[in-house]
């Protein structure tokens, strides 16, 4: 790591050179008042308690989409009162055909932007970067999210303590929300948060805030489709004043669980019980620190993986589902970022899939830590895992050693959006030597539409330095987004010997880079909202000698999206991929060395989520390698209630190359049944006939008070050459209870 400090000044000498630019103008922004109480309010959804005829009410709420900078179409005005501890939120979202409110959603966690929706977000230490998103709808679901660094990570598995009582009324919706200060972290001596409200009209397709959002504060045009909200625009959040004498919460919550579950091998005979427990704890050691420390974790609960078929020479990436892992993730991020949604990582240093997962089994976390929140002006995230290991197994697994697994990474914001930071992870297996990375970073927004960003680390595998010269990565990104053009540049160095062993790496020794261009023009005519055209050239050359190993174009100049919410693109593609060795794709089916150029042809349509019927596809076809292929992929989602949804899906690829061909089929069928907000079952089956492999996992989830749940998990597995003719594998049912205590 000798030439750390050398990293240390090329980034402190960026860093100085961007904050003398100028930052984004200040401007005038609405505010409201919040009421002090003396007594709590009844949250029945009525608005009847006498705190609402006194409090203040905000209203003037203005549309992003579809007419940028007009009223709002239909009124709504929001309240906000408080006692010691709790806050209050009461809209009236008012209707002049309240018939035709869109309202499909009652699970907890479900994605309300399909409905007619009210968000609150609310920036705690209105520091215009972090905050607290909380959605419902007129059905009183309930959806929650911590935001960091203004959308560059959501974790929508973060799940308050909160309530909510919603009704329709004949002139429109009502809600009624009461947050316990104790599920806020907040900085007691201001009296000031940052606080926007924004309400989606499905019918229409229409966005609207309190504070206005512009179009270029999100990347995309259709946020129901691809997800980047416009509200994640912290910076640009209005005042919420008059908060004082509210209690700051350093409490002690105690969950402990217990677990039993019984177990079927079906192939090699024999069945086992299990009855286990363990302990998770949260502690608010400051008003902005959260200690949370878990014991014999379990994770019986979390939905399966979606199956995936590699077609690629390259590392498959599954996403986290853990919640230990999943909240406050974001603090953890680090390293480049996709500029598109459906794009995949290429690198993170710290990647908690690698902690008790091992070759598909399940490695038995003993004890795991983590401190999250605010110090000295710092945001901090520290982590430690300590697993213990597997011994082999009876089909001839090796076995797995124990190990500890850490992490510390710092940001420090500067100026009104900008940060850098570090990040350091340690790994150990026992038995091995330990494994280190150090990395650094910065993130720089001088204006509202501008962002450079850069980054370096280096790993150390304990080989010593003769062996490990090339062992670092390093990157930067310059992006522009608009109200109509989004452009960026990204670059991407990963070096031979580069090993984040605590973390993910989707490809070894290469240069990435990444050029891409996007055109959404507005059309509001004939039906249509805005065309949309994008270009992007990713090229991958070796890092070691220079080579081209991929290289891919992708033109799309024909798409647009209608104000009714639907979306229709069409493009070339144009690739080079060079295969230094022999690649088998498929059992038996080998592409030979050499360069392989091919064009091809990609399109996708999806109708609008408002829809009970809600139809999507994606498909390619084209050169591949020294043959051909066509890979299509379809989903029909059906909301037919409030209580009832169901989503089909499947894919199709076929190849032929000059080795051979094949092709295979991947089925999904989700069902998810909610009898109240706080009782569902969910259902997924899935099935691929590349593997031959049938999986069905049905989960029973109710919380029965708030922070405490059950769960009833049920999975089981075949070996199938097709649906008809399947060979049972397994099969296992969990129950698990926590129960939530506060001190």
């Amino acid at each position: 790591m000798g030439r750390l400090s050398e990293r240390r000044t090329v980034l402190c000498g960026a860093v100085v050179a961007l904050l003398t630019s100028s930052l984004v103008d200040a401007q005038d922004r609405p505010s409201v008042a919040a009421l002090q109480l003396e007594r709590p309010v009844r949250v029945d959804g009525e608005l009847t308690d006498s705190a609402w005829s006194t409090a203040e009410w905000a209203s003037g709420f203005v549309q992003r989409q579809p007419r940028t900078g007009e009223p709002a179409s239909e009124s709504t005005e929001f309240a906000v009162a408080y006692t010691p501890d709790t806050l209050y939120v009461a809209v009236r979202a008012n209707d002049r055909e309240p018939a035709r409110i869109v309202a499909k959603e009652m699970e907890r966690d479900s994605d309300l932007f399909q409905d007619d929706s009210i968000l609150l977000l609310f920036d705690t230490f209105h520091d215009g970067r972090n905050a607290y998103l909380f959605l419902t709808n007129p059905n009183g679901a309930r959806t929650d999210a911590l935001l960091t660094d203004e959308g560059r990570d959501v974790n929508w598995a973060w799940d308050g303590v909160w309530d909510v009582a919603a009704r329709r009324t004949g002139q429109g919706w009502v809600a009624e929300i009461a947050i316990p200060v104790s599920t806020l972290r907040f900085d007691p001596q201001s009296e000031v948060w940052g606080l926007n409200v924004q309400r989606l009209i499905r019918r229409r397709n229409e966005e609207t805030h309190w504070v206005p959002m512009p179009l270029e504060a999100s990347r995309n045009s259709d946020l129901t489709q691809f997800g980047q909200v416009a509200v994640y625009r912290v910076s640009l959040a209005g005042d919420m004043s008059g908060l004082r004498g509210l209690r700051p919460s350093r409490q002690l919550d105690i969950i402990p669980y217990a677990v039993a579950g019984r177990s079927d091998d079906q192939v090699l005979g024999g069945s086992s019980d299990d009855f286990d427990g363990g302990l998770d704890l949260k502690w608010g050691l400051t008003r902005s620190l959260v200690l949370d420390l878990t014991y014999n974790t379990d994770f019986a609960e979390v939905e399966v993986d979606d199956q995936q078929v590699n077609l690629t020479r390259f590392s498959l990436f599954f996403p986290e589902k853990r919640d230990f892992f999943l909240e406050n993730a974001g603090v953890f991020d680090f390293g480049p970022r996709p500029r598109v949604p459906w794009g995949q990582p290429l690198m993170r240093p710290f990647f908690s899939r690698q902690i008790g997962l091992e070759g598909g089994r399940t490695v038995p976390i003993d004890v795991g830590a983590r401190l999250t929140g605010r110090a000295g002006g710092w945001n901090v995230g520290v982590l430690g895992i300590g697993t213990a290991g597997l011994p082999a197994g009876e089909d001839g697994e090796s076995a797995v050693p124990a190990a500890t697994y850490g992490v510390a990474r710092f940001t420090r914001n500067i100026g009104e959006r900008s940060t850098v930071g570090g990040i350091f992870t340690q790994g150990g297996r026992e038995g091995h030597g330990s494994e280190r990375l150090i990395g650094l970073d910065f993130d720089l927004k001088p204006t509202q539409r501008t962002e450079v960003s850069g980054f370096w680390a280096e790993s150390d595998l304990g080989l010593g330095a003769a062996e490990e010269e090339d062992n670092q990565t390093r990157g930067a990104g310059l992006a522009y987004q608009g109200p109509e053009l989004t452009a960026s540049a990204d670059y991407v160095e990963v070096q031979p010997d580069f090993e984040p062993t605590a973390g993910f790496l989707l490809r070894r020794d290469f240069r990435m880079f990444y050029p891409r261009l996007e055109w959404r023009p507005r059309i509001e005519k004939w039906g249509l909202l805005n065309w949309w055209s994008d270009l992007g050239v990713e090229r991958f050359e070796r890092s070691s000698d220079g080579r081209l190993e991929s290289e891919r174009i992708a033109l799309s100049p024909f798409g647009f999206a209608t104000e009714s919410g639907e979306f229709l693109w069409f493009g070339r593609r144009w690739s080079k991929e060079q295969l230094f060795e022999p690649f088998e794709i498929s059992p038996g089916i080998v592409v030979p060395t050499g360069l392989y150029d091919n064009e091809g042809f990609a399109g996708g349509f999806s109708t609008s989520g408002k829809r009970a019927v809600w139809y999507d596809n994606l498909t390619f076809w084209g050169g591949f390698f020294d043959g051909d292929w066509l890979s299509t992929s379809s989903t029909v989602t059906l909301r037919l209630s409030r209580r009832l949804r169901t989503s089909t899906s499947w894919s199709y690829t076929d190849v032929s190359l000059a080795a051979g061909s094949f092709s295979f089929d991947q089925f999904q069928q989700r069902l998810d049944l909610s009898w109240t907000p706080n009782i569902r079952l969910n259902l997924l089956a899935q099935y691929n006939t590349a593997d031959e492999l049938l999986g069905v996992n049905a989960r029973f989830h109710w919380i029965y008070r708030p922070g405490s749940d059950l769960y009833v998990v049920y999975n089981k597995n075949w070996m199938a050459e097709a649906i008809h003719r399947r060979v049972p594998l397994g099969r296992q049912v969990i129950v698990k209870l926590n129960y939530r205590m506060q001190r």
